[in-house]
């Protein structure tokens, strides 16, 4: 969904579609088609947003045939969808973290997603975001592999500009800081990855990550808005497991309407584990949980002061 703040500011609102994961283009258009159509319909808009999770495959698949992504890109406008942001944690399923940032598959992976997102973008919207791994497990990292993951990002940034140069939309990368990675908080992302190019690489929050106090929202805000870097997408938002969350919600959205944190107002509602209350209930269990958790999220917007915008 699309909201408005008075200041003009658009804020994109969406569900991880990683929840229902197809390893090939047909089952994901079904899966669009089962889960995300009746969705939209119960929230009674026009157009919704998803954040999706393209496997490897699929990614090469449509990189390759361009045919094959105008047809999507016409599925979701058919089915009333928009795309503004890719999950690219996953390697071949949404739950694995998939190859580092030291290894080649990670960096092909990332320019494949960045290419068919730009094309995906609607016409109207100039920034897309794919959130991305914390660079690699930190127990399995020795210090040679820092140089060699730093060329991966310093070439990233390079194609990254290179799209914008083409089609005029930016591509933003976020890294999201996590416990036991290269990177476990925002400072330490700032410090490894924002260097590098803050216009194109930034960071991913996740609600709940800091509502459960792995991380001080306030003092993670303070720190990119001093860095001057962009919070590339708000994530894992949803009304419940993790108390806080829509706090963090509040203080985030807060410190970007007011230009304190730069960024591109990306909202995701998590939707790990929201498979397992419908699970052997049929699809619409699921569709009704993910209707509930973006109506909780557009309440808590619209109580910021956004307005459903067309």
């Amino acid at each position: 969904m699309r909201l408005r703040h008075n200041d003009g500011t658009l804020v994109h609102l969406a569900y991880n579609a990683g929840v229902h994961p197809a390893e090939d283009l047909e089952n994901l258009i079904a899966h669009l088609t089962r889960y995300a159509v009746p969705v939209r319909k119960r929230l009674g808009v026009e157009r919704m947003g998803i954040g999706l999770w393209l496997s490897p495959s699929v990614a090469d698949h449509l990189t390759a045939d361009r045919i094959e992504l105008v047809r999507l890109r016409r599925s979701l406008e058919e089915r009333g969808l928009e795309v503004v942001s890719l999950n690219g944690t996953g390697g071949r399923n949404q739950e694995v973290p998939g190859p580092d940032w030291a290894k080649p598959e990670r960096y092909r992976y990332t320019m494949a997603l960045a290419k068919i997102l730009a094309f995906l973008l609607p016409d109207d919207v100039r920034f897309g975001s794919i959130s991305t791994i914390p660079i690699g497990w930190r127990h399995d990292w020795p210090a040679d592999l820092h140089s060699i993951a730093t060329r991966r990002l310093e070439r990233l940034a390079r194609e990254l500009r290179g799209i914008y140069s083409v089609t005029g939309k930016t591509i933003r990368v976020g890294f999201e800081p996590w416990p036991g990675c290269v990177l476990e908080t925002t400072e330490q992302a700032l410090e490894r990855v924002c260097g590098i190019d803050s216009e194109h690489l930034g960071v991913v929050l996740d609600a709940c990550h800091l509502a459960g106090g792995a991380e001080e929202a306030g003092e993670a805000l303070r720190g990119l808005a001093a860095a001057g870097a962009p919070v590339v997408k708000l994530g894992h938002v949803h009304s419940h497991e993790t108390p806080g969350t829509g706090v963090v919600l509040h203080d985030t959205l807060t410190a970007m309407l007011s230009g304190a944190v730069s960024g591109s107002a990306h909202i995701e509602v998590g939707t790990h584990n929201l498979s397992v209350p419908g699970r052997g209930k049929g699809p619409g269990a699921l569709v009704s949980v993910l209707a509930e958790e973006l109506d909780w999220a557009r309440t808590n917007l619209t109580g910021l002061g956004l307005q459903l915008a067309a």
